[in-house]
């Protein structure tokens, strides 16, 4: 983030934990941000940084496992708060789908420490930790379901696929940032892998619609096809 503290003190985190236990979070969030990949930061450090006793952090944090799964709490649900900003009907579905992928690699790309410590999970193994971690792409993927059903109950199309076609979209989107993170090719920026896995995921939900008989329009506003959807035609 390098996370900041007017963030960290936002939101549900704002409403239901102290000004401390904030600023533990914080402290450690920027730690991650500014030490080496797998690097182990100590809670003494955390304390320092935070402006407390090693004491008071134990005092808001039942041990180390919990502070791991509380602060992965708070930075994954500030990555999916980023990537699923309110749905915006007068945007056309292939403008919806690029500024969700350019959100994430965006987010990415800048806070990569933040990123590879999130998905390496608690140290401690910690079941809460890790199902945090599982929860975002969770998250992430029921979102993009809802989209891609909404769409298709627009031709009247229910299909018990889309689902897992989603959670198959994050993980094709997951897997395309990482490679990206670990060769950084020159050639290759951030906007234009955005582009290359959002022309993928449409490539994936045009496919499917073609299959069962509609071309939709992905320039069309969501608005407008929603009022007007396309018309089946004879396979």
């Amino acid at each position: 983030m390098a996370a900041d503290r007017a963030e960290v003190t936002g939101g549900r985190w704002g409403d239901h934990n102290t000004e401390r236990r904030r600023a533990i979070i914080a402290a450690y969030i920027e730690l991650i941000e500014e030490s080496e990949p797998g690097a182990e930061i100590p809670l003494q450090l955390i304390a320092d940084r935070a402006g407390v006793k090693r004491s008071v952090v134990y005092r808001h944090f039942g041990d180390r496992g919990d502070l791991d799964a509380k602060t992965r709490e708070f930075a994954v649900e500030g990555v999916v708060d980023q990537m699923m900003p309110d749905f915006d009907p007068a945007e056309s579905l292939r403008d919806t789908i690029f500024r969700i992928v350019d959100t994430y690699v965006r987010w990415v790309a800048v806070h990569a420490r933040l990123h590879e410590w999130i998905e390496r999970g608690p140290g401690s193994a910690d079941p809460a930790g890790k199902a945090v971690v599982v929860g975002t792409k969770a998250a992430i993927a029921l979102r993009v379901a809802q989209l891609f059903t909404m769409a298709a109950s627009v031709v009247d199309q229910h299909h018990p696929g889309i689902d897992p076609a989603a959670f198959a979209i994050v993980s094709l989107v997951d897997g395309g940032v990482t490679r990206w993170l670990d060769t950084r090719p020159d050639d290759l920026d951030a906007t234009e892998l955005a582009r290359l896995l959002a022309d993928s995921i449409w490539m994936l939900f045009d496919g499917l619609a073609r299959s069962r008989g509609y071309a939709v329009d992905p320039d069309r506003p969501i608005v407008e096809l929603m009022a007007d959807p396309p018309v089946q035609f004879e396979l």
